[in-house]
């Protein structure tokens, strides 16, 4: 039985994951050291909010994102069109500017406020890097690369259907 085809295009999920939990965990720490280093606000008032957003809301991320390292691939995804790993950077890229603006422009609200946000961002880009390595070791143990469909927009929530390719030495450097 072949497998549904898909209407969207596919990205290689494990390249989309490295890109946001780098970004997502890169912006999350600066939302909490530029603050402490440029504002008269104690250390501490901004460190003990980051690490209680960081852990409350990467256990939820943690919970939510579950799914994604189960094995619930839909299968093939032979006659699908698959995003270049250069457009998947820049569409991932998109997002980060986003929480980007978002810390920024909070940050300048208050500083204790740039570090909580950052908590937020921390804690899902830490997830991301987590749920990468999960996809990259399905991936090596199955030999099958795992591809997510694209969402219509960067609001776009993350469970979309999931779907697999045969690895090829070409892939496995993504």
């Amino acid at each position: 039985m072949s497998s549904p085809p898909t209407a969207r295009p596919i990205a290689r999920l494990a390249t989309e994951l490295r890109i946001t939990g780098i970004g997502q965990l890169a912006i999350g720490i600066a939302g909490l050291l530029v603050p402490v280093y440029t504002s008269d606000v104690s250390p501490a008032r901004m460190l003990v909010p980051f690490v209680i957003v960081v852990v409350l809301i990467g256990g939820l991320s943690l919970h939510n994102t579950s799914w994604l390292r189960r094995d619930e691939a839909v299968g093939p995804a032979p006659d699908a069109l698959v995003e270049s790993s250069s457009d998947t950077m820049r569409r991932s890229l998109v997002g980060l500017v986003l929480a980007l603006v978002a810390v920024t422009v909070v940050g300048a609200f208050g500083p204790p406020l740039a570090a909580v946000l950052g908590g937020v961002v921390t804690a899902v880009g830490a997830v991301d890097l987590y749920n990468h390595r999960a996809v990259r070791d399905r991936e090596e143990a199955t030999g099958q690369a795992v591809y997510r469909e694209l969402g219509r927009s960067p609001f776009s929530p993350g469970r979309r259907p999931l779907y697999t390719r045969p690895l090829s030495d070409s892939t496995l450097a993504m």
